[in-house]
């Protein structure tokens, strides 16, 4: 966790300090190593969140973009169940930041708990799903759009595409650059996909809203006029 609370404020990881769980109340103490980023973690092994997960300075990042206080926000559902958004927009949107691997059966749990939701993935952890996805470019069709470019691509060129396409929620892959790819709409074989900057991204976050879906033009039919020939029979 990035926040704890200590005296009724809500502080950063200190050394030598501890403090409360905002969520549980629970003993929390800082951890501010040379190797992972600072963090609170709580002093049972058990965290109030059992979706929660280590955080690499990847998610730091991200979540530094927003402003404090819509950042570890928690929500809870009808039973009570606790689940913690790295950032929660004043307009209720949940944005998750996903760097470790992640089965697609909690991603789905994820996405019907927060249902307003956006994800974040990153797309470098792993060498292939980079590797993956240029080849997966080259053989990506480009069919008529509206505002971005759009790229319909296959999933049988990338299995880290076909893992994240059919959410009923925008997917963003970030390979480290100021574009972003997003998964504008998904498909039975294939996702329609287009870039966004990454500032423009943050921007309309901001605003509570999602990446907007992909609009695909259908090419207008042109009605011939002339004689109509008779079907040449062999």
């Amino acid at each position: 966790m990035k926040f704890a609370d200590l005296d009724g404020q809500r502080i950063e990881p200190r050394p030598k300090t501890s403090a409360t769980c905002p969520f549980c109340q629970s003993d929390v103490i800082a951890r501010c190593g040379k190797v992972r980023v600072w963090h609170w973690a709580h002093k049972s092994t058990k965290h109030c969140d059992h979706w929660w997960e280590p955080e690499k300075e990847w998610h730091r990042k991200w979540k530094n973009h927003f402003p404090d206080e819509w950042q570890e926000q928690g929500r809870r559902d009808a039973n009570g169940e606790l689940h913690i958004a790295d950032v929660l927009t004043p307009q209720g949107l949940a944005l998750e930041f996903q760097h470790s691997a992640i089965s697609r059966e909690e991603v789905d749990a994820r996405t019907e708990f927060h249902r307003d939701i956006c994800w974040i993935v990153d797309g470098l952890r792993l060498q292939s799903t980079i590797e993956q996805f240029r080849e997966a470019l080259k053989h990506a069709n480009t069919p008529n759009s509206s505002g971005a470019q759009v790229f319909e691509v296959h999933y049988y060129d990338s299995r880290f595409l076909k893992k994240w396409s059919g959410l009923n929620a925008p997917v963003i892959i970030d390979f480290g650059i100021d574009d972003l790819w997003v998964i504008g709409r998904s498909m039975d074989a294939s996702a329609l996909m287009y870039t966004l900057n990454r500032d423009k991204l943050v921007e309309q976050l901001k605003l509570g809203n999602r990446p907007p879906p992909v609009q695909i033009r259908q090419p207008k039919q042109t009605r011939r006029y002339g004689v109509r020939r008779r079907a040449r029979r062999f």
